[in-house]
């Protein structure tokens, strides 16, 4: 009866053996059948448009679940495999984008695996990645930044432009300067807002202690602050209303190092005068006893066409307060920038004796005309550049059009606008 049960057992046995479905197989010296995993085939590895970077493609054996990707800098021993595995996922082809650490000739290997982790021959292949990073294409879709009273934000890596152009505001967003892409979405809506025409020069700041950005600006000639927690927006009026009751426009916000904030703006007190006024903490509104006047347009360079001081912007460098401003009416061919500098944020402001430092008879402007209503921004490297508008032309003051001019401090104090402008684009 045993020998029976042993005959039948043994025959199940070598019968399940020979109808195993594993393939392909190889025999040893033994004659034990043992699983081979096919190798990939078709190894390609081609440079990107990125630097030290490979785009790796192949085609995946049957049975194989994944690969296991490694390289070896060219004249080196060092091999590095990259984890985790490249997964086939039942696909034909497979690719991978291979990061390298430094720009070298490299030997890239691929070896396939099945489910039991059975490996196959590897596949190697030599290749090289550019050096350098490929230049961005771009698709200009207008050939320059259509706005005006501009204003620049810089922040986590991106440069954000506001400015005066339709009813509320866009936002355009750019990497260098040169090209913009224009949001799909208003920064402001005017239904965000108090007011509901001319919506003029906004500036945007990001105040740290808030974690919040503010939009500071002009609508139906008063001025008025919207806040959102993103660059781009959307702003909103969380009570809407102006700063102030009284028309007023072009604001600027400054916070001091002790904290404090104050609010520069245009008031309408014999001609366009500028004005600072401490704000509350909430940045929605001022203490109307702080109300100081600041700069009115009184030099001859100042009055070629109204009595117009307008556009301020403020900065600190050590302990001397810059205001820049810009003069004469915005129509004018010869609207220019100018500053002057006090010892204090309220003044009183002693104005630079060669103003203007910006205008269409100054290599700067590089025959522009109607140049000015801009403002200073910091770049990441620490340094300065300016960004205003100028006429569309010649003979023509609109559209008006945005430019950027490197800006500069000198040792003695002295701000200079100077260099050849960059003439932004549109992108899309």
């Amino acid at each position: 009866m045993m020998s029976k049960y042993f005959v039948l057992a043994l025959a199940l046995f070598w019968s399940c053996k020979s109808s195993s479905n594993v393939t392909p197989t190889e025999k040893e010296e033994d004659d034990r059948e043992i699983v081979v995993v096919a190798t990939v085939s078709n190894l390609i590895a081609e440079e990107t448009e990125k630097k030290n970077e490979l785009k790796l493609s192949w085609n995946n054996p049957p049975a194989a679940v994944s690969m296991m990707i490694s390289y070896t800098e060219e004249g080196t021993d060092n091999e590095h495999t990259v984890t985790p595995h490249v997964q086939a996922g039942g696909a034909s082809k497979s690719s991978y984008v291979l990061r390298l650490p430094r720009y070298a000739t490299y030997k890239v290997t691929v070896v396939a695996m099945d489910n039991y982790g059975r490996k196959s021959e590897p596949l190697s292949v030599t290749a090289t990645p550019a050096e350098n990073d490929a230049p961005i294409s771009y698709e200009i879709i207008e050939n320059r930044l259509p706005i005006a009273d501009p204003y620049v934000l810089y922040h986590n890596g991106n440069y954000y432009a506001y400015g005066t152009r339709v009813n509320g505001f866009e936002v355009y967003i750019s990497e260098d300067l040169k090209h913009w892409r224009r949001s799909e979405h208003l920064a402001l809506s005017p239904e965000n807002s108090w007011g509901d025409r001319w919506f003029w020069a906004p500036e945007v700041y990001y105040v740290e202690s808030k974690n919040r950005f503010y939009m500071f600006y002009s609508v139906d000639e008063h001025i008025a602050v919207a806040s959102s927690n993103r660059p781009e927006g959307p702003f909103v009026q969380q009570e809407k209303k102006p700063v102030v009751s009284e028309k007023a426009i072009d604001t600027n916000l400054f916070i001091d190092e002790d904290g404090t904030p104050y609010l520069y703006y245009v008031r309408f007190t014999g001609g366009n005068v500028i004005w600072v006024a401490e704000m509350n903490d909430d940045l929605t509104s001022i203490k109307p006893e702080t109300l100081t006047e600041c700069i009115r347009a009184e030099e001859p360079w100042e009055r070629k066409q109204g009595t117009i001081a307008e556009g301020p912007s403020v900065l600190k460098r050590g302990d001397t307060y810059y205001l820049m401003y810009s003069a004469n009416h915005f129509e004018s061919k010869d609207y220019a920038v100018g500053y002057a500098t006090a010892t204090s944020p309220k003044g009183p402001w002693k104005k630079y004796e060669g103003n203007p430092i910006l205008r269409r008879d100054m290599p700067a402007a590089t025959g522009l005309v109607g140049t000015g209503h801009g403002a200073p921004f910091v770049t990441p490297d620490g340094g300065f550049k300016y960004i205003y508008h100028a006429h569309a032309s010649e003979n023509s003051v609109g559209p008006r059009t945005s430019y950027i001019n490197d800006m500069e401090f000198s040792a003695d104090g002295v701000i200079r606008v100077f260099g050849e402008a960059i003439h932004p684009v549109v992108v899309k």
